[in-house]
């Protein structure tokens, strides 16, 4: 009872402790006995808007607020407060930030804000005097659209508009703001321009609104009759509308914005260097599909930009056609920062075109060393060892880059892995190195789809990629067992929209032969059977598909959601040519092929600041062996938990369910925790602590 007491009193004290300094709030570096700002609250009295819309519009408000009425609050681990050089209070700032809150609401279709302040001083403390700025701000009624019409005297242009009218964010019943004014004259232009009119500018826009209120607009030598009409107004004021039109602006004398275009000639410059012209004579030059490709060198071949540019001779000039080539050449990443010229051809509606490549260097190479250190390990080699040992990691890694094999933009990358793990603690533990891994692996990344289909259309996608990764390693941990590891895969990346990218492996082939196993380890499998049935020679044939999605949100930028899926099997199509036999004395599929079904997903939110963030990340996973011979996955495609892409505060593997052990979590046995089934969940509060090395490197916490 007095052990329950006490942590009651203890838990009490410290809650009283968090509320404490969660409201303190500490003033560094102010004018003493000045009026300085310390707190803004802005009031707001708004009626037609949900809850949520109403946070969005009060955290605008707050936006507007003067550069000299703004407080700046640094916040350290949600507890502690403080306000650095709290700006002096004047009025006229203070004035001028109700002033621009009445033109935002303005901004939002509100045309009849009323915005005021107040302020108080607290003068409570020494040497300060607080001063409460209090914003009272009414909206009034909104303005609603009545109607919205095209009055555009340019058939053509009229028939473009009227034709996407659904499209347009001016429409009935929905406020009239300056932000959907802006987009509907930004959204006609890019119409425009991808139906020739490449010149066309907003300039050529303008926006007349009359109010929908007669009274307003009717004048009467009747004073009777003005007094109908007076009362009618009055009757309407609850319900503000106005009547819009888009019209042709003709105070702008520029004409050639409603001339439509036509593509003419392309030049390409693919080994382009600044003051390289297309008109040199001293340029090899290939015509192939209406482009003229003009060079000193032969460094890519001609496929390789005819299947990435889309503009083509004698079309309408399209500017999403324009931008795509730009994208499509850039993400080669054989080009810096591709560029294409527009040339009007003189007294006629023809465009020549340009397309400036410049070549990045064809080979990167790239070396690391890798240092780690481990104190206290929980995986001594020495299984006899009465103590731990401290492990002291060095790994030297070193990468070959092609970014254009074969002159096709075809990346290929060699890298060279070699790494060591000392045993510090070598004389307790009779071994020095802990375990030892030399490693090589291979990537090449294709820029287009190999299939024998043609039928795919290229044009839907942003981004199409073939990829074949190889990787050989070589593993020894020292007092326990070998591993040899041998994994080729081939899959297609690809993306309809920016936000979100597809991953697809028909093929993925990884062997793992496990061999040279210590009777010390085979004793540690023979008593735990779960590792028993993980750790042997296993062979992994089938295919996967993943998925990832990433969005910010667009009202609070600093939101980001993150979604990653992956689903693999193995066996399910390989496994049907086994051996009918119903042991593993058949082909080698029937001796190591593992047959399983694995899915998992990760969700991450994450809400960033200046120098800190928030994230909450949530993961699920599953994996069901289906065949008779198998009670679990192999090991290297089990779940397993800690480290820095999971719980940060254990160790690779080192976490199991809950505070269960799988295995004795001791010093002198091995630890290695793993499973088929895995459900996590965390949250993370990250923040810098110092930039280092001038700013090159950052030190972060979480």
């Amino acid at each position: 009872m007095v052990f329950c007491r006490s942590q009651s009193i203890a838990y009490t004290s410290l809650l009283i402790l968090l509320i404490f300094f969660s409201g303190c709030t500490i003033i560094r570096k102010y004018q003493k006995n000045k009026p300085f700002v310390y707190n803004n609250i802005i009031n707001l009295n708004i009626i037609g808007v949900t809850k949520d819309e109403e946070v969005i519009i009060k955290s605008r408000l707050n936006t507007q607020l003067d550069d000299s009425s703004k407080v700046r609050t640094k916040d350290v681990a949600f507890l502690l407060h403080y306000i650095d050089r709290p700006p002096a209070f004047d009025t006229a700032a203070a004035r001028k930030s109700a002033d621009n809150m009445q033109v935002s609401l303005i901004n939002l279709g509100y045309y009849n804000p009323l915005a005021t302040y107040r302020f108080s001083v607290d003068s409570s403390k020494k040497d300060q005097k607080r001063v409460t700025v209090t914003y009272d701000v009414t909206s009034g009624k909104r303005t609603l659209i009545d109607t919205f019409a095209y009055l555009i005297d340019k058939p053509e242009l009229q028939q473009i508009a009227i034709d996407t009218r659904k499209e347009s964010p001016l429409q009935e019943n929905k406020p009239v703001t300056k932000a959907a004014i802006s987009a509907e004259t930004n959204r006609l232009v890019e119409l425009y321009r991808n139906n020739g009119y490449y010149k066309f500018t907003t300039d050529q826009f303008r926006v007349t609104g009359d109010t929908s209120i007669a009274a307003l607009t009717t004048v009467s030598e009747d004073p009777f009759e003005a007094l109908q009409l007076l009362a009618e107004a009055n009757a309407q004021k609850d319900k503000p509308t106005i009547k819009l039109a888009l019209q042709l602006n003709k105070s702008n004398k520029d004409s050639s914005g409603f001339t439509k275009y036509y593509i003419n000639d392309i030049y390409v410059l693919p080994d382009y260097v600044p003051g390289m012209v297309f008109t040199d004579t001293g340029l090899t030059t290939e015509s192939t599909k209406g482009l003229s490709i003009k060079y000193k060198q032969k460094l890519f071949t001609t496929p390789l930009l005819t299947k990435n540019i889309f503009l083509k001779k004698g079309d309408v000039y399209k500017q999403e056609d324009y931008y795509k080539t730009l994208n499509s050449l850039y993400k080669l990443g054989v080009w810096e920062s591709p560029a294409i010229d527009i040339i009007e051809v003189k007294d006629t509606n023809l465009l020549n075109l340009v397309i400036k490549l410049i070549p990045v260097k064809k080979y990167g190479f790239e070396g690391s060393v890798e240092l780690s250190y481990s104190a206290n390990s929980t995986t001594n080699n020495n299984i006899s060892a009465s103590s731990s040992g401290n492990l002291l990691g060095v790994s030297g890694n070193i990468s070959i880059l092609n970014r254009n094999l074969a002159k096709q933009a075809i990346r290929m990358t060699n890298s060279f892995r070699a790494g060591i793990e000392f045993n510090t603690n070598s004389k307790t533990n009779n071994t020095l190195i802990n375990s030892n891994e030399l490693s090589y692996t291979n990537n090449i990344l294709i820029p287009k789809f190999v299939t024998p289909f043609n039928s795919i259309n290229r044009k839907q996608l942003l981004k199409q990629q073939t990829f074949i990764n190889t990787n050989l390693s070589q593993i020894q941990r020292v007092s326990f067992f070998n591993l040899q590891v041998f994994n080729t895969s081939f899959g297609y990346g690809f993306s309809k929209k920016i936000t979100s990218n597809w991953v697809y492996r028909p093929l993925n082939f990884d062997f793992r032969r496990l061999y040279n196993r210590t009777y010390a380890f085979d004793s540690i499998l023979a008593a735990n059977p779960f590792l028993r049935y993980s750790f042997n020679t296993a062979l992994v044939m089938g295919q996967s598909l993943s998925y990832n999605y990433g969005r910010i949100n667009p009202t609070h930028p600093e939101r980001q959601h993150t979604l990653k899926m992956n689903l693999e099997e193995s066996g399910l199509l390989w496994g049907r040519l086994k051996s009918a036999k119903k042991d593993n004395t058949g082909n080698f599929l029937n001796k190591y092929l593992k047959e399983f079904v694995k899915f998992d997903a990760a969700y991450t939110y994450t809400i960033s600041h200046p120098k800190s963030a928030i994230v909450f990340r949530g993961f699920g996973g599953v994996g069901i062996p289906f065949s008779k011979s198998d009670t679990t996955l192999p090991f290297f495609k089990q779940y397993y938990g800690g480290g820095p892409n999971s719980m940060r505060g254990w160790p690779v593997r080192g976490i199991g369910i809950g505070g269960q052990k799988l295995a004795p979590y001791q010093n002198n046995r091995f630890n290695d925790r793993t499973g088929d089934i895995q459900f996590e969940a965390n949250s993370e509060y990250r923040y810098d602590i110092a930039p280092l090395f001038s700013n090159a490197v950052d030190l972060k916490g979480a």
